[in-house]
């Protein structure tokens, strides 16, 4: 474990932003928020995998930070936030991210991943006043990750919820397995996953409670279904695609555009599904001269 892991593990926080952050409190559990700089409000909303964080959205909170109020909040289960031992449904993420924006309570621009981004969407139909523009980084939703559980994933739920989901968790989770999925799925050059980055997912995959929300996204709790919502987004709308996402790939996003044609496509070269950390000044430039244009 590098020194600055050791560091933050004196006062029980991973080390994800270089912010310490403060804490939401949604329906009696902590949701760690990071806040930086002043100006225009941006929201960050990370991903959602088996070592999720705002740790992903290190680059556009570095990289935005001057001239604008950088907001991002570690989901339920992750990060820096409570990891409590109950069931998780998109709704509790749609609702989060809904409480993030009441709290910087200005029409912000959102910035998520993945299904993240699905989140994102539903939640800026809620409360369209607080939304002013959608950033989607290779989203979710219009046709990946949308069935709801049914009977059989629901079994699966009940199968992996306790002792037998906590130690396939963990043999999923070492050290190389981290490893072998930020280089052959989330980053398309090897190169871009340092022993830093690497650490990072593997120590938010360590603390107690870690599995609880991977086990829900496994067994389809946290799906997201997003194809009658989006087309009803009136507020500006970018998606940012990484050329060689694969797990979510670059034509993916033709059923985004077919259904608002008020969003636009940006695509980032030698990028793959975390774009704006394998890319964070490219992403960001685009994001800054974007909204700069709104």
């Amino acid at each position: 474990m590098s020194s600055l892991f050791r560091k933050y593990a004196s006062v029980n926080l991973l080390p994800l932003l270089p912010v310490t952050p403060n804490f939401l409190t949604w329906r009696g559990h902590r949701i760690a928020h990071y806040q930086a700089g002043t100006g225009r409000p941006v929201l960050l909303i990370h991903s959602i995998n088996a070592a999720a964080s705002a740790f992903e959205m290190r680059g556009p909170f570095d990289h935005l930070g001057e001239g604008f109020a950088i907001h991002a909040i570690d989901l339920l289960g992750y990060g820096n936030s409570d990891r409590p031992d109950r069931r998780y449904w998109a709704e509790d993420y749609i609702s989060q991210i809904e409480l993030a924006l009441e709290t910087i309570g200005q029409p912000t621009v959102i910035i998520a991943s993945s299904l993240g981004a699905a989140y994102a969407v539903a939640a800026s139909v809620r409360k369209p006043e607080l939304v002013s523009a959608l950033i989607l980084a290779c989203p979710v939703g219009m046709g990946k990750l949308t069935e709801p559980p049914g009977a059989i994933a629901n079994g699966f739920y009940n199968a992996l919820r306790g002792n037998a989901g906590a130690k396939l968790f963990e043999r999923l989770t070492t050290m190389g397995s981290i490893g072998y999925f930020l280089r052959s799925d989330a980053y398309h050059n090897p190169a871009s996953v340092t022993y830093l980055t690497q650490e990072a997912f593997y120590q938010a995959c360590r603390r107690p409670g870690a599995h609880y929300a991977p086990i829900c996204f496994l067994t389809r709790q946290l799906n997201c279904d997003i194809r009658t919502v989006f087309p009803r987004i009136t507020q500006p709308t970018m998606i940012i695609w990484g050329r060689y996402a694969r797990t979510t790939p670059l034509r993916s996003a033709d059923a985004f555009l077919a259904a608002n044609p008020r969003a636009h496509l940006e695509v980032i070269d030698h990028a793959a599904m975390l774009v704006q950390d394998e890319c964070p000044t490219d992403f960001s430039e685009i994001c800054r001269n974007w909204i700069a244009s709104l």
